[in-house]
């Protein structure tokens, strides 16, 4: 019986992963068994008590229910490396996403277990702790955090704190059972806006140029005195333009308030 739907933004590529906790194998005569799914940004190696599982995404449903050692990642990306709980008829979720180091990584370990009572309940933990916690838009608190007496139905969840990435889940809850999610929240990556140098135009160039007739009727300009230099524009025959200066070959100049320089053949002094 699938009873939790989840439901990520991924911190760093802003894909959405639906992954599910869920009930299985009936509960009775099922012997000790639990559940592991495992879901990774990029996809990566997965050892479970030290011997190889494979490559994520990951998903085994007959793995003895109890402690378990999982490490996560290879060479390149990183490494991850835990020792969780699973418990017996339930299927535990692992999503994690690797960040250019472990400060900038982050992700989730989302289980749940059967209560008394009727109701629906959640068990919400952060590293670091603190961390604001909203249901449906309703700020519940800080982790940890424990919500009781919740009805069935779906949930929005935000845990957030700032300086790092937020995450939201879409959350199923059921009657009888208790929503055990961790969250390892990754620092935000600051975007740095390079914020360009005006163009200083010589105040006293001295010279101007003019563009001469070409074979094609237009000149290009490159971003440096190299045939192999990237085209930034192109001037006609008969334009003027401001000098800054020469290297033989190719004259620089400034066009639209940008420097770039031409074929010192096709261009002549006045």
């Amino acid at each position: 019986m699938q009873i939790a739907k989840t439901k990520v933004i991924n911190m760093f590529f802003t894909a959405i992963i639906i992954i599910s906790v869920s009930v299985f194998l009936g509960g009775c005569g099922s012997g000790n068994i639990a559940g592991i799914e495992i879901s990774t940004q990029p996809p990566t190696k997965i050892k479970i008590d030290g011997k190889d599982a494979g490559m994520s995404p990951y998903k085994n449903r007959s793995i003895k229910a109890g402690l378990v050692d999982i490490k996560l990642g290879q060479e390149g990306i990183g490494d991850w490396q835990r020792q969780i709980e699973l418990r017996k008829n339930i299927s535990t979720v692992i999503n994690w996403t690797f960040g250019k180091n472990d400060n900038y990584s982050g992700g989730y370990i989302l289980s749940m277990e059967k209560i008394g009572g009727k109701d629906s309940r959640m068990i919400v933990s952060s590293s670091p702790a603190k961390a604001s916690v909203f249901v449906g838009g309703e700020h519940k608190g800080l982790t940890p955090l424990f919500i009781a007496n919740l009805s069935e139905g779906d949930r929005e969840i935000k845990i957030s704190m700032p300086g790092y990435t937020s995450l939201n889940l879409g959350v199923r809850l059921v009657e009888k059972y208790q929503i055990i999610l961790e969250a390892i929240m990754a620092k935000e990556e600051k975007i740095v806006v390079a914020t360009p140098t005006p163009l200083q135009t010589p105040q006293d160039s001295g010279s101007k140029i003019k563009i001469k007739t070409t074979d094609t009727g237009w000149l290009r300009v490159r971003n440096m005195p190299s045939s192999v230099g990237l085209e930034i524009d192109r001037v006609n025959p008969g334009e003027i333009y401001d000098s800054v200066g020469d290297s033989g070959e190719w004259t620089h100049i400034i066009v639209r308030e940008k420097q770039g320089w031409v074929s010192s053949k096709w261009v002549e002094k006045i």
